[in-house]
C-alpha cells in the first residue's frame, strides 16, 4: 500500500506532533513514516529511511524483522516466539496489537531498554494496509526494578543464611529437607542426611573465648562448603551443630564424603590468642531416607546416629 493512501488519514502530521518515537511501514515492509521523535532518538533522518526497509537499523546490528514487520506479514506465533520469546504479549487495549520489552545492546554506548507496541493499520474495509510501531525508552525503570530485585534477593539471603558460617540457617533447613524428601519419594531417588557436631566445643569456648570459637565455626563452615556437590546444601542447625542434605546419594557414598570432611578438620591447626596451636574434631551421624520418613523422623534418626558417634568416643561418623 502506498504512502499516499496512508497519508490520506493525515497520519504524517499526527506522528510528528507526538513525543513518542514511531514509524509506519506498508504491506511491502517499506517505511512510509518516520517521525521527528524517532529521528532524534535514532539519529536517522526520515529522508534517509523513508522508502527503505531499514526499520531494523536503529535497533540491531544485522537485518531482522521488527514487530511491525510481523504484524503486516500476519501474526505468526512461532515467529513471535523466535524473535521475542517470553518478552511479548497481546495488547489489552488494541485488537491485533502486540507489546514487548527488550534490551537493545546496540543502542547508544551501553544499550537501552525499550518498551514497544506494534499495531495494524486497516482501511475502511478492515484490510491491513500497514503497521505502526511506537517505542519508549524504559532503561531507568528497568534499572530501578533490577535494584529492587537485588535488594529483595539480598534480604531473602540474609533471612536464610547464618552470618558467621555463611551456611543456611535452621529455618531454611526444614523447608529444604521437606522439599528434598518429596522429590526423593516422587522420583524414587536416594537421599542422605548428615547431622554433625563439634566435639567438646563448649570447653573450647570456655577455655579460649568466643572469638576463637567463632574462628573454628567459620572454618568448619568453609570446609563444609568446599566438600559440597552442586546439589548438596549445608546448614548451621544450632550453636555448633550442622546439617548436610545430600540428594541422589546412597549412605555409603555419603559416609565417604563426610569422613573426608571429618579428617580434614582434624588436621587443621587453630592458633589461639596466646599463640597456642590446638586441633578440634567433629562427630557425625548419617541416615538414608525411607519412603515412610517425614522430615521430623529423618532428623531424629540422624540425631540418634550422631549420639552413637559421641557415645562411641567422638571424632567418628556413625549411621
Amino acid at each position: 500500500m502506498s504512502k499516499k493512501k496512508l497519508d490520506g488519514i493525515g497520519i504524517g502530521n499526527l506522528l510528528d506532533n507526538i513525543p513518542i518515537p514511531a514509524f509506519i511501514i506498508n504491506t511491502q515492509h517499506v517505511i512510509t513514516h518516520w517521525n521527528v521523535s524517532l529521528e532524534i532518538a535514532s539519529g536517522l533522518s526520515s529522508r534517509d529511511v523513508v522508502g527503505t526497509r531499514d526499520q531494523w537499523r536503529p535497533f540491531y546490528k544485522s537485518k531482522r524483522p521488527t514487530m511491525a514487520d510481523l504484524i503486516v506479514a500476519g501474526v505468526n506465533i512461532p515467529e513471535l516466539d523466535q524473535f521475542y520469546a517470553a518478552k511479548y504479549h497481546p495488547s489489552d487495549v488494541l485488537q491485533g496489537a502486540f507489546m514487548a520489552e527488550d534490551f537493545f545492546p546496540d543502542i547508544g554506548k551501553e544499550g537501552e531498554w525499550l518498551s514497544f507496541t506494534a499495531s495494524p493499520i486497516k482501511d475502511e474495509n478492515g484490510i491491513i494496509i500497514g503497521a505502526i510501531e511506537t517505542l519508549v525508552v524504559i532503561t531507568d525503570r528497568k534499572k530501578a526494578e533490577f535494584e529492587l530485585t537485588e535488594r529483595e534477593q539480598r534480604y531473602r539471603e540474609l533471612s536464610q543464611v547464618d552470618d558467621l558460617t555463611q551456611l543456611y540457617n535452621a529455618r531454611h533447613f526444614y523447608h529444604e529437607l521437606e522439599h528434598e524428601l518429596e522429590r526423593s519419594c516422587r522420583y524414587k531417588q536416594p537421599l542422605s542426611l548428615c547431622m554433625l557436631d563439634l566435639d567438646f566445643f563448649k570447653g573450647v569456648n570456655d577455655r579460649f573465648g568466643h572469638p576463637f570459637g567463632d574462628q573454628v565455626l567459620r572454618k568448619l563452615g568453609f570446609l563444609i562448603q568446599s566438600h559440597l556437590r552442586c546439589i548438596d546444601s549445608a546448614y548451621r542447625y544450632g550453636g555448633e551443630e550442622f546439617a548436610i542434605i545430600m540428594p541422589q546419594v546412597e549412605i555409603y557414598e555419603a559416609f565417604t564424603a563426610v569422613e573426608r570432611l571429618r579428617l580434614e578438620l582434624s588436621e587443621v591447626d587453630f592458633r589461639t590468642g596466646s599463640g597456642q596451636v590446638i586441633n578440634v574434631s567433629l562427630s557425625a551421624g548419617l541416615v538414608q531416607a525411607q519412603a515412610s520418613d517425614s522430615k521430623e523422623s529423618l532428623v531424629a534418626k540422624a540425631d540418634k546416629a550422631l549420639y552413637r558417634a559421641k557415645g562411641g568416643g567422638r571424632n567418628r561418623t556413625c549411621f
